[in-house]
């Protein structure tokens, strides 16, 4: 009985400190599109987990898992364009300026599903998973909470985000 308890114990401590460098965040984010005549604009909001390594004094490493979904929708020549979801697996890559202020580089692989309706009629359909490259900034607000401003591009597509993190 008193080496479940001294098992347990350590099992516990192991898994509270593996747990110390967990970020979770929520954002706004909006994605363009400009190919020819058509331009259009989806906004949606936007989840993420990652594990923050700290590499150095200033710089660290963040893998990250981001799904969001719509909340805006676009009219492209009477049709109607809805973002359904959004994913994306991302490994930022995070420089401290100071002790508040933060920059990073992300490169990443994501993914758009979209509707399209018109008349009565509806289609979905996915992206392909494509790479994409983007780069922001963050402020600390408090040691464990930030806010950022972020900017990619997959393929022809920019996605502009403005978010929150919080660190555990």
């Amino acid at each position: 009985m008193f080496k479940k308890a001294i098992l347990s114990a350590a099992l516990l401590t192991v898994s509270m400190s593996a747990s110390a460098n967990w970020e979770f965040g929520i954002g706004y984010t909006n994605v363009s599109d400009d190919d020819g005549d058509i331009d259009i604009s989806l906004g949606g909001i936007v989840a993420s987990a990652g594990y923050q390594y700290q590499v150095n004094d200033g710089f660290q490493l963040v893998p990250e898992v981001r799904i969001g979904t719509g909340v805006s929708d676009d009219t492209v020549f009477g049709v109607d364009v809805e973002l359904d979801s959004f994913y994306a697996v991302s490994l930022r890559g995070e420089y401290s300026l100071a002790d508040n202020m933060y920059v990073y580089i992300v490169p990443s692989y994501g993914k758009l599903e979209l509707t399209a309706s018109a008349n009565g009629f509806s289609e979905s359909s996915d992206s392909d998973w494509e790479f994409g490259l983007g780069g922001g900034f963050g402020f600390m607000v408090t040691e464990t909470t930030s806010v950022e401003v972020s900017y990619e591009t997959f393929d022809d597509a920019d996605v502009l985000s403005i978010g929150a993190k919080f660190a555990f």
